[in-house]
């Protein structure tokens, strides 16, 4: 039978319809190595992590005393409070103990760096309730301490201490936090630095 060019199309199309129904039952390749049939796969979302891939750390987010914290205390106390000791006292795990008397209480408010700080007595009391209550834990006197009042910091700020005879002041207050409440032997680091350098310095005779 001789094709006229209509028919000839035709037929040329019904072949192409074949051919693409063929390709379309042929599974598609798998990796080397993989076994199994392939299930319909959904299409990758936008930023979705790849699997098998590490998913990237969540971004801690600071709290505005934190922030505080960091920036006028954490560069010489160290960003989780915990410094050389022996050069800058630590806070973590030790500044409650200051709690013990009411000299200690005042003690920290009054430290020429806290005092004089720009920080406002509103964010100034946050702060120290923060490194006394959370950073400084345990606190003496457990949950009878009560925490700074803005007025309290107020009126202890106008009161600051100077640097001179700061840290021998600094050891009679932890003599008497530590005749009377029990507090970590730590609090005693500083001091003792400082007792050897003083001793290491004094002219011989």
């Amino acid at each position: 039978m001789r094709l006229t060019p209509a028919r000839s199309l035709a037929a040329a199309g019904l072949m192409l319809v074949a051919a693409f129904a063929a390709c379309a039952n042929v599974p598609a390749a798998r990796p080397a190595g993989v076994h199994g049939r392939a299930g319909p796969q959904a299409p990758a979302r936008a930023g979705a992590v790849p699997a098998g891939a590490a998913a990237a750390p969540a971004v801690r987010r600071l709290t505005p005393v934190q922030v505080a914290y960091l920036t006028s205390c954490g560069g010489c106390h160290g960003v989780e409070g915990v410094s050389a000791p022996k050069a800058v006292p630590t806070l973590r795990h030790l500044t409650g103990s200051f709690l013990c008397t009411r000299q200690g209480r005042r003690f920290i408010v009054r430290l020429p760096d806290v005092a004089l700080s720009s920080l406002s007595n509103r964010l100034l009391t946050a702060v120290m309730n923060w490194v006394v209550f959370d950073m400084g834990a345990p606190v003496a006197g457990g949950r009878k301490a009560r925490p700074y009042t803005v007025a309290e910091v107020a009126r202890l700020r106008r009161e600051p201490l100077t640097q001179n005879g700061l840290t021998p002041y600094r050891e009679r207050v932890v003599a008497r936090i530590e005749a009377r409440c029990a507090v970590p032997a730590a609090l005693n680091i500083y001091g003792e630095a400082y007792a050897a350098r003083v001793k290491s310095s004094a002219p011989r005779s």
